[in-house]
């Protein structure tokens, strides 16, 4: 390694150098496990009252949280791991970060210098472990110099999505001096022609039914109250997708909802002549396994090109700032009257699903009923779940996490730690509410722990079937029976109590009704246990949605 003349008094370890760089990049805050390989970065972190950092159980959970700072707030969160296990146990969860194109930076240590690329038994040793990680980031480097770390660190913030440095352990320990200079994060801004622009502007006028779809990329660039302009100009109906819930305000009277429920989502696009689609990644999940018909003119407007998802044939592309390029077509369109009853439609709509006498409907309508605008739902992937992406409102950005960029059990409970830190750092008075199966639950359980150490006031509602439930129905479905999805479970609110967190349990629907309210306003974390056998949404014809086919 080379040698580094420095001052006696600017003299600093490359590990604070680190820490130093993250702050200057504007991440004030981060989850990790301190291990032998990182405890340089956790002595820099002793050192650094400005940073705010959170110890949780699992580095799973830990990339999780980081999401969920983020995806709640706006703010960019680091992820200490180390050497070989530790890094690998974020994979999962950097799956999820990568196809949602969320922001975080993850530091991980490798084996001292000398022994990268051998095979020699150091501790923690890795065959490829940057290369292994590499596919599931945006950006990944390894820093062997310390003046590296900076602009390393910056360029990592730049990526627009999940990053990975790492940083051999014995580097870490290396002396270095601050640099002076102050990184920039901030990517070159891309604008689309004026022919482009001007083509769109176009296909706008000529349309005399359009319809607006929004995406997680409005909420991110901050663009909410530009679309909703350009809405109110048009007086287009406005659907989101899943992870787009709340661009626009479920109660907004534009709002459509979301195009995961298909039936009336799917009649409006095809009645509709335009799709003006903003910021969203059309999925599988959402459109029905890829079942969705859009309009023959379809004008994709995108930040990010990486972040799309389904490619439908588009008429128009433009690619730039959301808010930005959105402002200038609003400035140019020919203001129109409405063409589509969004409220009759939802309300026949709404007395379709009512009449079914569906629990999960009627949960929905209660947890609605008695949140605020702006609390923050974390989810994790169970029955309920499907049946809040479909049907529930949010009103406000920020205000729904869902896992739609792996569809991966055990997300909710960590996220919701991620949005409790960030509310609890930043001043915000939300409720943090996590929903989860009791499968899905059980894979991040373990951040109950997390909870009761920072007392993070985040409600927990655990849905208990004792079964893997949407595969049960999907094995009857494809299968005519099931196999291997009952769960022989613990005692949830034993394990919350045995972590000093308070919990109840309900057994039927209007015990829940009665508790709802008390769970939801008690002190501190509290788990809500909720024994029923909901079923999913397409098994009630809530939604029709194309079959699994042998």
């Amino acid at each position: 390694m080379a040698s580094h003349t420095i001052s006696t008094a600017t003299q600093v370890t490359t590990a604070q150098a680190v820490i130093d760089a993250l702050l200057r990049c504007g991440i004030t805050a981060g989850f990790g496990i301190p291990s032998i390989h990182n405890i340089a970065l956790y002595d820099a972190l002793r050192q650094e009252p400005r940073f705010h950092h959170w110890i949780v159980r699992h580095e799973q959970a830990a990339v999780f949280a980081a999401d969920g700072y983020y995806r709640s707030s706006g703010r960019i969160a680091a992820v200490f791991a180390s050497t070989g296990p530790g890094n690998l146990f974020t994979v999962a969860p950097l799956l999820e970060s990568f196809q949602t194109c969320t922001p975080l930076v993850l530091i991980g240590p490798n084996v001292a210098s000398s022994f990268l690329g051998k095979t020699c038994g150091a501790l923690h040793e890795t065959p490829q472990q940057l290369e292994i990680i590499k596919p599931l980031t945006r950006f990944a480097a390894r820093v062997t110099s310390p003046d590296a770390v900076a602009e390393t660190i910056a360029a990592a913030v730049r990526a627009g999505g999940p990053a990975f440095i790492e940083i051999p352990h014995d580097v870490l320990l290396a002396p270095t001096s601050l640099s002076e200079e102050q990184p920039s994060t901030q990517k070159p801004d891309e604008f689309p022609s004026s022919d482009e622009t001007a083509k769109a502007i176009g296909q706008i006028n000529q349309s005399r039914k359009p319809v607006l779809v929004l995406g997680a990329d409005v909420i991110t660039g901050d663009a909410g109250g530009s679309v909703q302009k350009l809405a109110e100009a048009l007086q287009a109906p406005v659907l989101t997708t899943t992870s787009g819930k709340g661009a626009i305000a479920g109660d907004h009277p534009l709002s459509a909802g979301c195009f995961s429920r298909l039936g009336v989502a799917q009649e409006l696009l095809l009645e509709s002549d335009l799709l003006i689609s903003i910021g969203a990644r059309f999925t599988e999940f959402d459109t029905g396994r890829f079942s969705l018909k859009v309009p023959a003119q379809y004008i994709q407007i995108e930040r990010d090109l990486r972040h799309v998802g389904l490619q439908f044939p588009f008429t128009s592309r433009l690619v730039g700032e959301i808010s930005e390029v959105v402002q200038n077509l609003a400035a140019k369109i020919q203001p129109r009257q409405s063409w589509w009853d969004v409220a009759g439609k939802r309300s026949d709509e709404n007395q379709q699903i009512k009449a079914l006498q569906a629990e999960p409907y009627k949960a929905l309508e209660l947890l609605r009923d008695a949140l605020n605008r702006d609390d923050v739902l974390a989810n994790d992937q169970s029955i309920l779940n499907y049946w809040i992406s479909a049907f529930f409102p949010v009103l406000a950005p920020r205000a729904f996490l869902y896992p739609t960029g792996s569809g991966t059990l055990g997300y909710g409970l960590p996220a919701a730690v991620g949005a409790a830190c960030a509310a609890k750092q930043h001043g915000r008075s939300s409720r943090i509410i996590c929903i989860s199966g009791d499968g899905g639950f059980q894979y991040t359980a373990h951040e109950l722990a997390t909870l009761a150490h920072y007392r993070l006031p985040v409600k927990i509602l655990v849905v208990n079937d004792n079964a893997y439930g949407i595969i049960g129905f999907l094995q009857r479905n494809l299968f005519g029976h099931t196999h291997e999805i009952q769960l022989k479970n613990p005692d949830f609110c034993v394990l919350a109590e045995a972590n000093g967190i308070a919990a109840q349990r309900v057994s039927d629907f209007d015990s829940l009704r009665r508790q709802l309210p008390v769970w939801l306003n008690s002190p501190g974390p509290a788990l809500l246990e909720w024994r029923t056998e909901i079923k999913a949404p397409w098994e009630v014809g809530a939604i029709h949605r194309p079959v699994l086919k042998q």
